[in-house]
């Protein structure tokens, strides 16, 4: 096992860091969407420590929290569609994301939002979020 780690971001983010990025929210979204197992999907996405708050609805502390949420909610989102992505250095090792997304319910029901999302640098140098605010527009 190696102890070098990969160099924390300090400046201005590169191509690759900002693809892989946007990439990490969108594998967020399809684990959002998978209807179940989301312990294991979004354990290698979400810091164990993430936050994740929807004014005025939730606001969830830990990874355990947002697993048991999505588990048990009578409405799940069937469908996350993510656009008009921004990727910004957020300090060292961190970046803030923003996106706007639009998702759909049973019923047909569309909400229309917007992420903003933290996200941090592992060792082993993937990305994981650690913090999304949900604000929605309509």
């Amino acid at each position: 096992m190696s102890t070098t780690q990969e160099p924390v971001v300090t400046g201005p983010l590169t191509e690759r860091e900002i693809l892989a990025i946007q990439h990490l929210i969108a594998e967020i979204a399809f684990a959002f969407d998978s209807g179940g197992d989301y312990a294991v999907r979004l354990g290698e996405l979400l810091a164990d420590d993430v936050q994740y708050e929807n004014p005025g609805k939730t606001h969830l502390h830990s990874l355990a929290e947002l697993v048991e949420t999505l588990e048990n909610s009578a409405d799940p989102a069937l469908s996350h569609h993510l656009s008009t992505m921004t990727v910004q250095p957020a300090g060292p090792g961190t970046a803030t994301c923003r996106s706007k997304v639009l998702t759909f319910r049973s019923g047909g029901r569309l909400s229309v939002g917007e992420f903003t999302d933290t996200v941090r640098r592992q060792p082993d140098g993937r990305w994981q979020l650690t913090h999304r605010l949900v604000r929605p527009i309509i």
